[in-house]
């Protein structure tokens, strides 16, 4: 049984984007003994069941970056709305997750995109919140007009694995993200 399960709540609009890096993640854990890593499509009409029986029983958590220069939560959860119930801080390495949740959910979209996910899923407003601080900013060059401080999806899965102590995920990962990166 793998000891993180992270689902990639993607927008229809990714999925078939060539700058998605929601796909390397998928590739880079594949083989992973230790995460599992699962691609859902996001639907506002029909959620996913599992990801709604997760939420609703409190064993799903919703991971997002914060600004590496303010340490304030980006885009809508800045603003106050969709507060958790349940927040887990992040103060030190390596984070100490909740026994409880073992899965994880991250919107896989363009900024605007995940603020629409999140706004219209309501089952995601009441999951345990894990925000995520990256050590340094995004090195993401191949989609234009990103917010400062914001993060793509490959970038947030290693700041969580290497958060989490899975070092040899972070780094399998990382290595097809420096050369995605470069095209």
């Amino acid at each position: 049984m793998a000891g993180l399960v992270l689902y990639l709540l993607t927008h229809s609009r990714e999925l078939s984007k060539k700058t998605n890096t929601g796909a390397l993640v998928l590739q880079a854990l594949a083989d992973s003994g230790h995460v599992r890593v699962e691609l859902i499509e996001w639907q506002r009409k029909s959620p996913d069941p599992l990801l709604v029986d997760l939420s609703a029983t409190q064993q799903l958590g919703l991971v997002y970056p914060l600004s590496a220069d303010t340490g304030q939560a980006c885009y809508l959860l800045q603003q106050g709305q969709y507060q958790a119930q349940n927040p887990v801080a992040v103060t030190e390495m390596p984070i100490r997750l909740n026994e409880a949740v073992k899965h994880w959910v991250l919107l896989d979209a363009t900024w605007q995109e995940a603020a629409k996910m999140l706004r219209q899923s309501p089952y995601l407003h009441s999951c345990y919140r894990l925000g995520i601080k990256p050590a340094t900013p995004s090195l993401y060059a191949l989609r234009r007009n990103q917010r400062d401080g914001a993060l793509c999806t490959a970038e947030v899965v290693m700041e969580l694995l290497q958060q989490t102590g899975f070092i040899k995920e972070k780094e399998q990962l990382m290595l097809l993200f420096d050369e995605f990166n470069k095209h």
